[in-house]
């Protein structure tokens, strides 16, 4: 668990600063390119975190932090962890191992930690930082792959 430790640390030290920089913090408008829908797919280590309109299944071992910013979401989360209720309508599960399910309109939904896979269909940013996949696919068609960088990045859905 130690070797887990550090990396864990790092990537809520870089959560608290997105948190604070904005980049996971509510907006009036999401970003969108070219209009519609798309699915991010990816997994990974480190930190994962979206931001958007649609629906979102996250699973992974680690800290979850969910937030509705519109009030129209529906949240549920299985597995361990222990759930606190934060400032501005934030969900945080320490000591997550599980899975959660988000759909809403206005939606923040974040895991730093290991083995992490992520699915969300809709419209919004997301940002992957650690080691990891993504791909992103529109109307059945791939516009997006990569990995996951050591460096945050910030990416449009679709």
């Amino acid at each position: 668990m130690k070797k887990k430790t550090l990396p864990l640390i790092f990537s809520l030290a870089m959560m608290i600063a997105l948190v604070g920089a904005g980049v996971l913090a509510p907006q009036t408008a999401y970003a969108q390119s070219g209009g519609g829908k798309g699915t991010l797919t990816a997994s990974g280590d480190g930190l994962a975190g979206i931001r958007g309109n649609g629906d979102v299944i996250i699973s992974g071992n680690g800290i979850l932090w969910i937030r509705d910013s519109a009030g129209d979401a529906v949240i549920n989360v299985s597995g361990s962890g222990t759930r606190k209720e934060g400032e501005n309508g934030w969900i945080r599960y320490s000591g997550f191992d599980g899975q959660a399910t988000v759909s809403g309109s206005q939606i923040t939904v974040a895991l730093s930690g290991y083995d992490i896979n992520l699915e969300a269909t809709g419209t919004g940013k997301f940002v992957l930082r650690g080691n990891g996949s993504y791909s992103v696919e529109k109307d059945g068609i791939i516009v997006l792959d990569g990995v996951w960088t050591e460096e945050m990045q910030i990416f449009s859905i679709p």
